[in-house]
Order: structure tokens, then C-alpha cells, then sequence
């Protein structure tokens, strides 16, 4: 077979394929076999008819339509895998001339992945450093746990309620001296100042002690589902029957001991400081691989395809809409709940994309240049977490993913990735000289080598 490859416009490429005589030969006869075993010819069994009566009964088009289908695709497939080229999208093929006992001639245009031009990858020199932990942060925590054992307590006679403050009401309200489905409903617990009602009804009630009633004009919109009331202007009176405030518990070693099961509020704070400082470290890893790869990425020089960007697109908003969906809602309503134009979401949807894209064209040209592999042990560590992660026997994971060659392959990439994004963070993270001559990571430690052990093929020539 013979291939000559032109490039085009973008990242499109076509392809001029001539596949000899002998390869053309053997697709007509596997095409005889499979047309004799379609056709019913009296005195001889399904499949056993020789060619000379197969011909009698078969149009020489229907031939040629076989012979055509089994040898186009496999010709293209090896057409592409000689000159290492990776379709996109799918080809327009025009064939040039076939027949029997002549070569196969014929052209694929095809879009295919473009080739990066990749900037400075290695020795970056980044570093971020781990946010501090403070005293401020230590008792955020502790707040938070003295939080959780609050209590509601009556406020003191007198006390009028406030921003913080909570409160026990009935409200009742009529659109033109009507009760209204939803506008009556007693003992409900509402806190000020959190958004729990509306801003007339809560201006209405703020200074009111426990026992007073007052009272508010309270206009529906014009969006509200119950379409009797849109526009509507109700009046809402409003009973304040307890005023109550939060009552933190003391932190003594006894609640810390039942908390947390540790022996004093010493050792709670430095539990909760070790916790910080640990979460910190790992936000600050987080960052530093984020600033790495970002850094790389736009170093990098490649023209992105539009079938890409369309095809991540589509997929962002069916993700979108599919848990919107979950919800009872889909995407136009949800913008407009949230104040959002979808001409505006729809673009920033599509430079997402642009960037991802971007982004995994990039790791894929470093991850081939330094010849990241992934493993067959890393392959099956991963499916023994994934089982473990759902609850799945391992088995049934990995014959999940044997049953599907995408999904194996789809996994196999996800490791290589991951292994490609640790092996940028190590090769650019600022490195500090030991007094022995040694080098060590601004952060004290390696980064991980991805999913599973770490194995060879992390690096350039390993892992061949």
C-alpha cells in the first residue's frame, strides 16, 4: 500500500491510498464468500456456491459493493496508522478507480489531531507556598464545633428581634381580602437577617418583641409559579409569638472528650492546627500543579480544531442539563434564576472548552515526547479503586471495562494524564540545595507519580 498525505486548511489532511492488486483480490473473494452466504441457490447448501453459478445470480455491482466494504476501511485504518495520524471526525472518501484485478486508488479527507508546537515544559522554577495557619483560623474551627451543641434559648422579656436573633411566627396573608394557597402557616422558626423572608416582611417584623403583630404589603412578581398571584399585592400579617437566641456551649475538656474523644481543648487546638496546616499544604499543591500546567498550556503553540471545541461544547451543556435536569429545572430557567444571559453563558461555555481542549492536546504532545506510559498494573489499580470507591466487587469492574475497548482505553488515557500533570509539577517546582549537595522540592516532598504504584515510564525513554 501506497500513501501520500497533503495537508490542508486547518488541521484537515487528505490522504492519496492505492492498495495493490493482491489486496484487491483477496477482498473479492471474501466478498464471494459472504454473498454466497446470502443467497439461496437451488442444488447447492448456503455458503458452498461456487463463484462461476454465484455470478449467474448476483449482480457484478453487488460484488464490488462488498468487495469495496471490506477492504476501504481497513485500507484508511492502516493508511493512518502508517503516517501516525488520528482522525477527528469522520473522513469523505472519494475512490479514484476499483476494480478487479486493478490497484485500489482512492482519497480521505480527513480533520485529524494538529501537531503542537510545545514551549518551555521543564524547569519553571514555580513555587506556592502554604498559607499560614493563624489563631483566627484555630478558633474558626472551634466556633464551628461549639456550633454544632447550640441550643435556641428565649431571649430575654423585652428584647426586640434583630439581625441574628430568631424568631417563632404566624403569618397570615389575603390578595384582595382572600386567603391565598401558602399564605397561612403558624410556628414557623425563621432567623433575621438570613434571607429566610421576604424583605417587607422581615423590615415588618425587626424591632418587634414576643407577642407583637404587625403588619405589611407584600407584592408578587411577575415569574411566581402561581399565576393568580402574579403581579398581585398581598396583605400579610405577621404574629411574633417567641424571640430565641443561639446559646453556645462552654468548650471544656468534658465536651471536647465527647466530641472528639480527645482529653483536653489543648489538644483539640492542636489537632485542629495540624488539620489546617495539612489542608493548606495540599491547597497549596493543588494551586502549584494548577499554575503549572496553566503555564505550559500557554507556552504551547497548536491550531484547535472546531470540531473539538463544538464536540466539548455540546458536551458541557448536556452535562449542565442533565443535572439541572435532576432538579426540575433546565438551563434557561436556571439563567434566568440566577441572573445570567445565555448568549453570554453559551460563549463562556465555548472558551471553556477552547482552553480544555487546548489543555489535552498539550499534555497528550508531552506525555508522547517523554514516552508517559500507563501501565498494566496501574490499569488494574485503578479498576481495584474505582471497585472500591463504589462498592463493586472487582471483578465485575474490570469485566465492565473489558467489555468496552473506549471505556478501557478511556481510563488508560485518565491514568496517563494524571501521570503526565505529576511529572510537570516535579520537573518545574522551585528545587532548594541541601548543605550535602542534594536537591529537595520547595515543599519538602515529591509530588505523586498519579494512580497506583510508581512505576517506569514517567519520564523520558523509561518505560519502553
Amino acid at each position: 500500500m501506497e500513501v501520500t498525505v497533503e495537508r490542508l486548511e486547518g488541521s484537515k489532511v487528505k490522504l492519496g491510498i492505492t492498495v495493490d492488486r493482491e489486496e484487491v483480490a483477496r477482498a473479492y473473494d471474501r466478498a464471494c464468500r459472504n454473498l454466497a452466504g446470502q443467497v439461496n441457490v437451488p442444488g447447492f447448501r448456503r455458503g458452498k456456491v461456487p463463484r462461476a453459478v454465484l455470478e449467474r445470480h448476483v449482480k457484478p455491482e453487488a460484488f464490488k459493493e462488498e468487495a469495496l466494504d471490506i477492504i476501504l476501511p481497513a485500507s484508511y485504518s492502516q493508511a493512518l496508522d502508517a503516517k501516525d495520524l488520528e482522525p477527528i471526525d469522520r473522513p469523505q472518501v472519494n475512490v479514484v478507480s476499483f476494480a478487479e484485478g486493478e490497484p485500489l486508488v482512492f482519497e480521505a479527507t480527513v480533520e485529524v489531531k494538529p501537531e503542537v508546537k510545545l514551549g518551555q515544559y521543564t524547569g519553571l522554577g514555580l513555587s506556592v507556598p502554604p498559607k499560614p495557619v493563624d489563631e483566627a483560623d484555630i478558633q474558626g474551627q472551634v466556633e464551628a464545633m461549639r456550633e454544632r451543641r447550640a441550643e435556641l434559648v428565649p431571649a430575654e422579656p423585652g428584647t426586640k428581634l434583630a439581625d441574628g436573633l430568631f424568631a417563632v411566627i404566624d403569618y397570615h396573608g389575603t390578595v384582595d381580602g382572600e386567603p391565598f394557597e401558602g399564605g397561612d402557616s403558624e410556628g414557623v422558626l425563621v432567623q433575621l437577617g438570613a434571607g429566610q423572608l421576604e424583605t417587607e416582611v422581615e423590615a415588618a417584623v425587626k424591632g418587634a418583641q414576643a407577642g407583637e403583630e404587625r403588619e405589611c404589603a407584600l407584592t408578587f412578581p411577575e415569574d411566581i409559579r402561581n399565576e393568580s398571584l402574579r403581579g398581585k399585592t398581598a396583605q400579610v400579617k405577621v404574629r411574633v409569638k417567641e424571640v430565641k437566641v443561639k446559646k453556645l456551649p462552654e468548650l471544656t475538656d468534658d465536651l471536647v472528650k465527647e466530641l472528639s474523644g480527645l482529653e483536653n481543648v489543648e489538644s483539640l487546638r492542636k489537632r485542629i492546627a495540624e488539620g489546617l496546616e495539612e489542608r493548606a499544604r495540599r491547597e497549596a499543591r493543588e494551586e502549584l500543579t494548577r499554575q503549572v500546567v496553566e503555564k505550559v498550556v500557554e507556552a504551547a503553540e497548536v491550531e484547535i480544531p472546531e470540531t473539538l471545541v463544538t464536540r466539548r461544547t455540546e458536551q458541557a451543556t448536556e452535562d449542565m442539563n442533565e443535572r439541572l435536569a435532576a432538579q426540575g429545572l433546565d438551563l434557561d430557567r436556571y439563567l434566568a434564576i440566577v441572573g445570567l444571559d445565555r448568549e453570554q453563558w453559551d460563549k463562556d461555555t465555548r472558551a471553556r472548552a477552547k482552553h480544555q481542549v487546548k489543555k489535552d492536546l498539550v499534555l497528550e504532545a508531552i506525555s508522547r515526547r517523554e514516552d508517559i506510559r500507563a501501565t498494566d498494573a496501574e490499569v488494574e489499580f485503578e479498576m481495584a479503586r474505582l471497585a472500591a470507591a463504589t462498592g463493586q466487587k472487582p471483578e465485575k469492574v474490570r469485566k465492565l471495562f473489558r467489555a468496552s475497548p473506549a471505556r478501557l482505553e478511556s481510563l488508560r488515557a485518565g491514568i496517563i494524564t494524571s501521570k503526565t500533570v505529576s511529572y510537570l509539577v516535579r520537573e518545574n517546582e522551585a528545587r532548594i540545595a541541601l548543605p550535602d549537595g542534594a536537591v529537595k522540592s520547595e515543599s519538602g516532598r515529591d509530588s505523586e507519580s498519579g494512580p497506583g504504584p510508581k512505576t517506569k515510564g514517567e519520564g523520558r525513554g523509561e518505560g519502553k
